[in-house]
């Protein structure tokens, strides 16, 4: 178990008590257990979206012929070369 102890403007603190009172039989730690694991299945959410979307990609590069490997390595170098150079 890990004890956390927090200080919440009272806008927050006040919002916070309203849903433990009316939602989680007033356990404040009940409304933050909830609210970092909703953050976290949102994040993994996130994560899976983002995957669906490589694949995606990836799959419509293939159809158009995929992507030539020295090409792609320079327009990495001329990527990284322009955005990480430092000005004279």
């Amino acid at each position: 178990m890990l004890e956390v102890t927090v200080q919440l403007t009272s806008p927050m603190s006040d919002s916070i008590r309203e849903i433990a009172n009316k939602q989680f039989e007033g356990s404040l730690s009940a409304v933050l257990n909830a609210a970092l694991e909703l953050y976290l299945n949102t994040q993994a959410r996130k994560r899976e979206q983002l995957k669906e979307v490589v694949q995606q990609i990836r799959q419509e590069v293939e159809a158009q012929g995929g992507i030539d490997e020295q090409d792609l390595e320079h327009r990495i170098k001329e990527y990284r070369r322009l955005k990480y150079s430092k000005p004279l």
